[in-house]
């Protein structure tokens, strides 16, 4: 389950939004009788709640967004990496898809607080309920609360800092102890027009013996918003 956890904590940070520039230089004043030069005034920077709130203003209205993605698990333990690709779909308020096409196939459904998963190697449909995995429940919970564009809520539960501005990039720490024990920061990366997400990193919590910690990468392409989702996305039909 912990597999299924880490990419729907991944997803619940992912959607391509505009964010805003920082504010313009302000014009020079004239120069005073006494011939002195006025300093200028360096262009001020979007705080953090300034910008979530942008984030907030700009996803609100969007329905549903779905696109395909590449999954890059590192394993310090090996020194390896694993990749992964396929798709995923959410559609407002609590549905969601998440589906890896290669190398294996597998499936997870959640629609409220309910969910199903497939995978190739099992070739069965597993029904759960969010509330017997106290983990799965908190992590989908916080997944819908975002979705809905609820953005200024993160620093309820995550220290959010702005880690780049050009391009953007955010970097959370959970606080609450239940994501802890998944997840030490996640960080989101925006494409240069910081008008959709490049990249998410999930860095996990690292053990002693590790040198380097574990982390996933996830890389998106083929984004589309309000495309009008069908509901059978989230029927798993095996």
């Amino acid at each position: 389950m912990r597999h299924w956890i880490l990419a729907l904590l991944m997803i619940a940070t992912f959607t391509p939004l505009a964010l805003a520039q920082d504010a313009p230089k302000k014009e020079d004043a004239p120069a005073k009788s006494d011939d002195k030069k006025e300093e200028k005034t360096e262009p001020k920077k979007e705080t953090l709640e300034d910008l979530l709130k942008r984030i907030e203003d700009a996803h609100k209205e969007h329905k549903d967004f779905k696109g395909n993605f590449t999954q890059t698990k590192y394993l310090p333990l090996f020194d390896d990496t694993v990749v992964s690709s396929g798709r995923f779909v959410f559609k407002k308020s609590d549905h969601v898809r998440w589906e890896y096409e290669k190398p294996h196939k597998s499936i997870l459904v959640v629609t409220g607080d309910t969910g199903k998963k497939w995978s190739e190697s099992t070739g069965r449909v597993e029904d759960f309920k969010l509330g017997d995995d106290r983990g799965l429940d908190a992590v989908v919970k916080q997944l819908f609360t975002w979705f809905k564009g609820e953005f200024t809520k993160l620093k309820d539960d995550y220290d959010v800092e702005i880690a780049e501005r050009d391009p953007v990039k955010l970097r959370m720490t959970p606080k609450k102890d239940i994501v802890k024990k998944f997840i030490a920061t996640i960080e989101v990366k925006f494409t240069k027009g910081e008008d959709q997400i490049e990249s998410v990193k999930i860095v996990e919590p690292k053990d002693e013996e590790d040198l380097d910690a574990a982390y996933t990468l996830y890389e998106f392409k083929d984004t589309k918003l309000d495309s009008n989702v069908n509901d059978s996305e989230f029927e798993i039909k095996k």
